[in-house]
């Protein structure tokens, strides 16, 4: 077995986090030898499809309320994390590489992204920093076991490379931070391989399941109406509770609902789903954002009041795409070409409750390779709040997005791999 190296620390996983740390430990620890192994042939990867490819750095809303936009850990934990190194800090760590940032007007979301709109900029960037404090990089090599004993960590990889030479190599190292990723883009690089390690070590893993993904359900108005979307707000329903709310564009597909409104309410579901196997989960759609169904009713009564001989689908176009009324009166059971004048009470309270309350039953969650997140990972309860370091092993470290905290859309989550990346780097 060749012998590749002792350092003072291994960082495995080349991700946001994982260089994060690296550059961490070593501007907080003069003199430090640190080396990043990773099992794909590029750091960073990930980072390079974040934000549709700008890389959604940070969100201006990072500090207002954490314990609001993460999950999984607790609120002591995270104010620890994010108190050492939080939206100022991220913004300054940016600029003084050199990235200028600016906030995405189009929404009131609060994105953060280069004004280079590149994602190569930030990788590019954080690999000269990462030359310039001498950190060492190993490439293709996949971690296969690690000892621990009272001089540190012992580390058995293969190597991945067919144009190197194949073979084992063993690293050392006195400390070590795992900051291997989840389970999500697999195409990337992410195998899920670090929980295997940390169980290993005898961590406890919280079953990781896709979030921020598409739901499945298939039904009558996502089958006719694929491709469509529409401003909608979509709130996920289990047990018969409501659970989550969020307005924004939601797009019917063949085999469901996609869209950021329903990526943003999917993690509870896909836990029902996926963790807990259970099969009583909805999503409730309302066509008219923030209005009860009060309110719609004194709108399309006015409209009818104006035109009672119009037809009903016609009375919705101007606020719904067109392809949309026909297909929804349809479902619910009212002949879209019955005149306004003529509905009756039951076909009117039938028609507003559909258009503020339509319920779509969800049966599965499409799967890794279209979820943004992981929900699930490293117990937290085993990890030290201040550190990230590990309650059972002296010496060892997580970060990133291994462990069990995961965040809205919008830059939250590359926001907990540069602060928990940083925190668990500086090794104090």
């Amino acid at each position: 077995m060749n012998t590749e190296g002792m350092f003072d620390l291994v960082i495995v996983g080349g991700g946001a986090a994982g260089i994060m740390a690296a550059i961490s430990a070593r501007k907080n620890n003069q003199g430090l030898n640190v080396a990043i192994i990773d099992r794909t042939f590029a750091l960073g990867r990930k980072i390079l499809v974040c934000g549709a490819g700008r890389c959604n750095i940070t969100n201006i809303n990072l500090d207002k309320d954490i314990t609001r936009r993460y999950y999984g850990a607790d609120s002591s934990f995270l104010d620890s994390i994010f108190s050492k190194f939080g939206y100022k800090d991220i913004v300054k760590f940016f600029g003084e590489l050199g990235i200028e940032l600016y906030v995405e007007r189009k929404t009131e979301i609060g994105k953060l992204f280069p004004v280079t709109n590149q994602a190569q900029t930030v990788t590019a960037l954080l690999e000269d920093e990462l030359a310039r404090l001498g950190v060492k990089i190993f490439l293709n090599t996949d971690i296969k076991n690690i000892t621990v004993s009272e001089a540190g960590f012992a580390l058995e990889a293969d190597t991945l490379d067919r144009n190197t030479v194949s073979g084992n190599k063993k690293f050392t190292a006195k400390k070590l931070i795992i900051s291997a990723g989840g389970k999500t883009y697999p195409a990337l690089g992410s195998n899920g391989s670090g929980y295997a390690l940390a169980s290993k070590l005898g961590h406890k893993v919280i079953a990781p399941v896709p979030s921020a993904l598409p739901l499945e359900g298939k039904n009558a108005m996502s089958q006719q109406l694929q491709g469509i979307k529409m401003e909608i707000e979509a709130t996920s329903i289990i047990e018969g509770k409501k659970i989550k709310s969020s307005v924004d564009d939601v797009m019917f597909t063949k085999y469901g609902l996609s869209g950021p409104a329903i990526l943003n309410v999917s993690r509870e579901i896909s836990i029902r789903i996926n963790r807990e196997h259970k099969e009583d989960c909805y999503v409730a759609l309302n066509f008219f954002p923030g209005q009860r169904e009060e309110q719609v009713k004194q709108m399309f009564e006015r409209r009818w009041q104006k035109r009672p001989d119009q037809q009903l689908q016609k009375s919705m176009y101007g606020i719904f795409p067109n392809k949309i009324p026909a297909v929804l009166l349809t479902i619910i059971g009212i002949d879209p070409l019955r005149k306004t004048g003529e509905l009756t009470a039951a076909e009117k309270t039938k028609f507003f409750a559909n258009l503020t309350d339509f319920r779509i039953r969800i049966t599965a969650t499409r799967g890794w390779n279209e979820a943004e997140f992981t929900a699930g990972g490293i117990d937290t309860t085993e990890l030290k709040p201040a550190t990230l370091e590990s309650k059972l092993i002296p010496g060892l470290y997580f970060c990133g997005e291994i462990v069990n905290v995961d965040g809205d859309v919008g830059g939250f989550n590359l926001s907990w791999a540069w602060s928990s990346g940083w925190v668990a780097g500086k090794l104090k």
